[in-house]
């Protein structure tokens, strides 16, 4: 099975190793996307995004997981597209925002906020532009962290709401998904957590009962 992992803004490589390891194990084909927000439009982002996911699907069905901004930016892609265009079988949104973010809102007039997160950042705190987006039509499950102590939202915010110390969990959850887990863990972490990893297998491959 293919599958393409889509990184967040200021995502890294090391970030997402056990991720990597975890899937590769488990006989997955592993494809990751990543981006500068701070140098590359958000046009140009999708231009690749859509590029590299074409080229996964002409190789046979994949599924997909948008971690924070990956998976608007797959969302995005999935309503852009035409009938041509192969989505994945499954999808999981994995601490991504589904609406506008209220730390990206407080950050917005924050010069260094716009250096290094761009039109991405932009989009994030613009509510009619993040409305705009629907949920994709493929099953998707969104997965998300409910561990606080990690994070700006919790310096700025503190304990009043969940959140994972950068998204609140309002933001992160929606009825149209098929399912909808937290999970303890602070937001940049979560991509290595071994139950949130256990819980996107399970999601992606339904097939799959005990977990090795």
């Amino acid at each position: 099975m293919q599958l393409v992992f889509i990184d967040g803004v200021g995502g890294k490589s090391y970030m997402r190793r056990g991720l990597v390891r975890f899937f590769t194990k488990r006989g997955y084909a592993v494809d990751c996307f990543d981006y500068s927000a701070s140098t590359q439009s958000l046009a140009d982002i999708k231009t690749r995004l859509r590029q590299r996911l074409e080229a996964i699907a002409a190789r046979g069905d994949y599924v997909a997981i948008g971690y924070s901004f990956g998976g608007v930016l797959i969302r995005q892609i999935l309503q852009e597209a035409d009938e041509r265009f192969q989505p994945p079988s499954r999808l999981v949104l994995l601490a991504s925002p589904i609406r506008a973010l209220r730390l990206s809102q407080r950050l917005s007039s924050w010069r260094i906020f716009k250096l290094l997160s761009g039109d991405c950042g932009h989009l994030t705190s613009d509510a009619d532009a993040m409305d705009a987006i629907p949920m994709p039509t493929v099953p998707t499950a969104c997965i998300y962290g409910v561990w606080p102590w990690l994070g700006p939202l919790g310096f700025f915010e503190g304990f009043q709401f969940q959140h994972d110390g950068m998204l609140a969990v309002a933001e992160v959850t929606s009825t149209s998904a098929e399912i909808n887990i937290p999970i303890r863990a602070s937001h940049a972490f979560i991509p290595g957590n071994r139950t949130a990893l256990v819980a996107m297998h399970r999601w992606l491959n339904p097939s799959v009962q005990n977990m090795p």
